[in-house]
């Protein structure tokens, strides 16, 4: 876990998986139409379903919430997040663009390419632009 990580050891736990898409000096991000993260940007994510690992997972939500698919690099962190009656422990991870075309689905209610210098403009859930630059850093090393 993190410095950014916000625990309420009281509440369910719900495994989840992210991920950061890179592609010339951009980063894949949605918009979230629900609660409780409405109208922020983050990475694409969800829970997991049964028997799925975080790596499917995350190539899953990618795929639904953006239409686009990714190599997965690695692990970025490992992550949890209160969300009104459940702690959601993700796994973040990272990687490269391969396929597909952009159209938001899922509970993105938008998706986009954003520039990196843009990245601290855009409302975003907590700690999300810490995870972009580390995925940066890490894609630019490989």
């Amino acid at each position: 876990m993190n410095e950014h990580t916000l625990i309420y050891p009281n509440l369910a736990q719900c495994d989840g998986a992210s991920i950061a898409v890179l592609s010339q000096n951009k980063v894949l991000l949605v918009r979230r139409k629900r609660a409780p993260s409405a109208g922020l940007w983050s990475l694409p994510g969800g829970k997991i379903e049964g028997g799925e690992s975080p790596r499917e997972a995350a190539r899953r939500e990618l795929k639904e919430e953006t239409g686009l698919e990714a190599n997965v690099e690695g692990v970025l962190d490992r992550v949890a997040v209160a969300a009104s009656d459940q702690t959601y422990r993700l796994t973040v991870f990272y990687g490269r663009l391969t396929g597909g075309a952009l159209k938001p689905g899922g509970d993105a209610d938008t998706a986009e390419w954003v520039h990196l210098d843009e990245v601290e403009g855009r409302p975003m859930t907590e700690g999300t632009a810490e995870l972009i630059w580390t995925a940066a850093h890490r894609l630019r090393r490989l």
